[in-house]
């Protein structure tokens, strides 16, 4: 009899650890655990930690390409055939400059995040924190949507992550235009 007690404890010990090894293994593999380890490293203030979850170049090219559509003629506007070629050529010219653009500046890019992230104060970090345990992620294989929503102004933020194939890890690869142009119009109009 306390043979048999003692197997059903071993087997429920075994499928406990089977469970939570798996619930684990699948929230470290998440994107909601890329987020979380963002957030502690800006609490650390551990920038390379930060950045490992950025892929910047991804980022700068989807911002400029989202953002060239701001010149784009109205819709309903005509434009005249000498300004549909101009524009038309800008854009083979954006698409072939821009990329080299990046690899130029990616240092100064970078040193512009990181000295507004390190001025963050304590409860902005927590708000970070908060906003990314409470975000709404949808994950379709190896893409996810993420939307995190400001608690006090209940903007939100949305982007797109992507896990690196290589590295395992999942790295913000976009982030939406129309609220990335709203925050930074907020956070750096002059006073």
């Amino acid at each position: 009899m306390r043979r048999k007690t003692l197997i059903i404890v071993l087997a429920v010990l075994l499928l406990g650890g089977a469970v939570t090894g798996g619930l684990y293994w699948r929230w470290y593999n998440s994107p909601r655990y890329a987020l979380q380890q963002m957030a502690l490293a800006l609490q650390v203030r551990n920038m390379d930690n930060f950045f490992n979850y950025l892929d910047l170049k991804s980022i700068f090219n989807k911002f400029l390409e989202a953002s060239s559509k701001d010149l784009d003629a109205p819709p309903g506007a005509e434009a005249d055939e000498w300004t549909r070629m101009t524009r038309q050529l800008g854009g083979k010219f954006a698409r072939a400059l821009l990329p080299k653009l990046f690899d130029h500046f990616e240092k100064q890019i970078r040193e512009v995040m990181e000295k507004y992230l390190l001025n963050l104060d304590n409860s902005q970090i927590l708000g970070i924190a908060a906003a990314v345990t409470v975000a709404q992620i949808d994950t379709q294989g190896d893409v996810a949507r993420v939307t995190l929503t400001d608690p006090k102004t209940k903007e939100a933020l949305r982007f797109q992550m992507r896990r690196d194939p290589e590295r395992g890890i999942w790295q913000i690869v976009s982030v939406n235009y129309p609220d990335l142009k709203r925050f930074c119009q907020r956070e750096f109009r002059s006073p």
